[in-house]
């Protein structure tokens, strides 16, 4: 799965009670482990004594749990209270239907599209267990193995939505006003976001 080396694979299942029956959580978050993830598994622990890169000081190992779905449904909830339990880094991979998305979770959960399970790779990149799981989520977000400036990239990123959230509702109150002055207003708004946003895109 994901072309991992041998060294780093674990292929062990998880008891989904071990989640929703010992950590605080909510009855819809119990409701998506049962209805939605038929099992869970630990495919891969990414570490120095496994793949023989050391870690940092804020990475010492990255786990990759494999979630098994029930339908198409993505469990977000029980993934973020997954995540919120495990100290360790955590790349999710969920499983239905011999397609499959990998999540991280940064600031945010963050995915990529579906795609053939049998397609799917992760490369491994960086001198340090820090630099490698920037990599990982740098491939998940942005599509690229890149680790340098992440956490640039996702503020210019993050940027970049607020800004097109923005121009949509300037745009949208531009049509329906009617005065003058404030219509004049709204085009300079919207003139000053398109310049942020190519502003933006030079820099990523």
């Amino acid at each position: 799965m994901l072309n991992l080396p041998s060294t780093v694979l674990v292929n062990r299942v998880m008891p989904k009670k071990v989640f929703y029956e010992h950590l605080k959580t909510t009855a819809a978050i119990k409701e998506q482990f049962v209805q939605q993830i038929e099992r869970i598994e630990m495919v891969a622990s990414i570490k120095e004594a496994s793949i023989h890169i050391p870690g940092d000081k804020d990475v010492a190992e990255i786990d990759v749990l494999a979630l098994y779905l029930k339908g198409i449904g993505i469990p977000y909830e029980a993934i973020e209270l997954v995540a919120r339990s495990i100290s360790n880094k955590l790349l999710f991979i969920c499983l239905t239907n011999e397609s499959c998305k990998l999540l991280v979770r940064r600031d945010r959960l963050y995915e990529t599209g579906w795609e053939p399970t049998d397609g799917a790779k992760l490369e491994l990149v960086g001198s340090t267990l820090g630099e490698l799981w920037d990599s990982i989520v740098s491939q998940v977000i942005f599509g690229d193995a890149s680790y340098t400036d992440l956490a640039g990239r996702l503020e210019r990123k993050r940027r970049s939505e607020a800004l097109r959230l923005e121009l949509e509702q300037v745009e949208r109150k531009r049509k329906s006003e009617k005065q003058i002055a404030k219509k004049n207003a709204l085009f300079d708004r919207k003139r000053a976001i398109e310049a942020e946003l190519s502003r933006l895109e030079g820099e990523s």
